[in-house]
């Protein structure tokens, strides 16, 4: 299922982790949805950034040197690499990117932010 009436296109790959090899397989589905939108012409980033499910996509979009520019941006502005490490770009908990409990941040851990 996802939403794609603004613009942009959010999949969200329903799985049960319980069973061996799903989650493998929703990742697979994922990539290729990623990879039709490439073909269209179209981007796999959006106004969210690019979480872990995207991160693996990037070189498909992007070449060495954009993505080498996009990490020094990123560095510039966090340098000590506490906004949403292991992601590619900040990433809010909207549109189903991030199933599953909510997760403390690392900033709200250290009252550096607040969740509304």
């Amino acid at each position: 299922m996802f939403h794609a009436g603004d613009g942009n296109l959010h999949p969200l790959i329903c799985y049960d982790e319980s069973i061996p090899g799903q989650a493998d397989r929703a990742e697979a589905v994922a990539s290729e949805i990623l990879g039709y939108c490439i073909e269209a012409g179209g981007s796999i980033t959006g106004e969210h950034g690019v979480g872990a499910d995207k991160k693996s996509s990037m070189s498909r979009m992007f070449a060495a040197a954009d993505l080498d520019a996009m990490q020094l941006l990123r560095c510039a502005f966090d340098p000590s690499g506490i906004c949403n490490p292991g992601k590619v770009f900040p990433t809010p908990r909207l549109c189903g990117e991030v199933p599953g409990p909510y997760r403390q941040h690392p900033l709200e851990r250290q009252g550096l932010a607040d969740r509304f």
